[in-house]
């Protein structure tokens, strides 16, 4: 409004917090404020205020399943789940018939890779109720899960990450580093140039607080009041969201593209009618130099006909080269015997190029 505040800063009192989660209007929870009465679930499905993008059947399908969501709901992992598991299992096996006869080799050393890198053991499980539910609620939309954790959604593609969070806590040395330590301090009373050993200050540890990222500074995780299980409604929602926005882009995308395409095509027709302009120039100019080969040869015929004596050669003469006259005039375009037609468009190089082959040994030409 224009009004002064320098007055009114004040100093903020220091703060361990690094973030504070704040849950606006229309990030309120889905599912804690409802029971499962009929009433209630009609209310809910008719004050579903999310997801405008949609038209109202399918809005009211989507707020349907998210009244219904649950952990519980579903008994089973999802295949896609289930998969992984497997999968994992496989490859366990394998390391483990691949280190048979490896003395050092620990079977709980084993690292795994894959969907949930990010996950400690403890919370796995729970990661995959999470998902499952999710993916259940999602194909009951028509939607489709992707062996790959990716989901498809109103024909887009979405992808979604899940980790658990970590706390920053400030290193207890190991007994190897107090060794290492010790050994430093031994060594710098006797040579200066000894080296200390590199140990790190602070231990990032697993805190048991799943995160759910949908993109860049986009995700839903467990507070100390909130845990995931309850957000389950809130999480679909951002998935329909982001399914919008991949819409969205690709639309653009595929717009940016028809224009490119469009210019490129007429950039291509202009290049084609310039090209075929210039052919024809070029051809004009070719047929206009044979008419005025034609007339300079009639007006030499002319001339040697305005002779008062001539004889029997020279009138044969003049017939030969009046046929000569008509094979390279454009316009009468007459066919000699043993020339064949004459190709007036073609470049006057050309034609002469023609013209020294004519008897040679590559008479073909």
């Amino acid at each position: 409004m224009g009004l002064d505040i320098t007055k009114d800063i004040v100093q903020l009192p220091e703060s361990d917090k690094k973030e504070v989660e704040l849950f606006l209007n229309r990030d309120a929870l889905l599912v804690n404020s409802k029971n499962d009465s009929i009433n209630e679930k009609e209310k809910f499905i008719q004050e579903f205020n999310y997801l405008n993008f949609l038209d109202d059947v399918e809005k009211d399908r989507v707020a349907t399943v998210i009244f219904d969501l649950n952990v519980n709901k579903y008994r089973n992992n999802h295949k896609v789940i289930t998969s992984y598991k497997n999968k994992i299992k496989e490859d366990r096996r394998e390391e483990r018939k691949r280190n048979y006869y490896n003395p050092y080799y620990n079977i709980h050393d084993y690292v795994e890779s894959g969907y949930f890198v990010n996950v400690s053991k403890f919370q796995k499980d729970r990661c995959m109720k999470i998902l499952s539910c999710i993916y259940y609620a999602i194909e009951e939309l028509g939607g489709e899960v992707k062996n790959d954790f990716s989901l498809k959604i109103r024909d887009e593609l979405v992808t979604i990450e899940i980790e658990e969070l970590k706390d920053k806590v400030k290193h207890e040395l190991t007994k190897e580093e107090a060794q290492q330590l010790i050994k430093y301090e031994d060594e710098k009373k006797n040579w200066s140039y000894a080296s200390k050993p590199t140990i790190r200050k602070y231990d990032y540890v697993y805190n048991g607080k799943l995160k759910i990222t949908f993109g860049t500074r986009n995700y839903i995780k467990d507070t100390d009041k909130v845990k995931l299980e309850d957000r389950l409604g809130d999480i679909i929602i951002k998935l329909y969201e982001k399914s919008e926005g991949v819409k969205i882009q690709r639309l653009e995308r595929e717009e940016r593209e028809r224009v490119q395409r469009e210019e490129k095509q007429r950039e291509e027709e202009i290049r084609n009618r310039k090209k075929n302009e210039a052919n024809k120039v070029k051809e004009l100019v070719n047929m206009a130099e044979d008419y005025k080969i034609a007339c300079e040869i009639r007006n030499y015929i002319q001339a040697v006909s305005n002779q008062s004596k001539s004889s029997e050669e020279t009138k044969e003469w003049i017939i030969w080269a009046n046929k000569k006259a008509n094979w390279l005039d454009p316009i009468i375009d007459e066919e000699d015997e043993l020339l064949g037609k004459r190709e007036h468009k073609d470049s006057m190089d050309n034609k002469n190029s023609k013209l020294d082959k004519y008897g040679s040994y590559f008479g073909w030409y």
